[in-house]
């Protein structure tokens, strides 16, 4: 697990049953970096990303994240 993904997860922001790393792959095709984004951010950006799981699909998700070597 990154640090990213450890703290989406310490903070709340993944829901029960969502793969972290399916989240950070979405937010990765926005952002190539993501130590500067701010909570506020990264919130919508989780929110964006679960929309993402639920309209495309686990496998999507999970294709998405093996592309980012996640």
């Amino acid at each position: 697990m990154t640090y990213f993904q450890r703290s989406i997860v310490e903070k709340k922001l993944v829901p029960q049953g969502v793969d972290p790393r399916h989240l950070e792959g979405y937010i990765r095709l926005q952002f190539s970096t993501l130590g500067h984004l701010d909570w506020p951010t990264i919130r919508r950006e989780v929110k964006l990303g679960i929309a993402c799981i639920k309209e495309g699909g686990i496998e999507a998700a999970e294709r998405n994240a093996k592309s980012f070597g996640l």
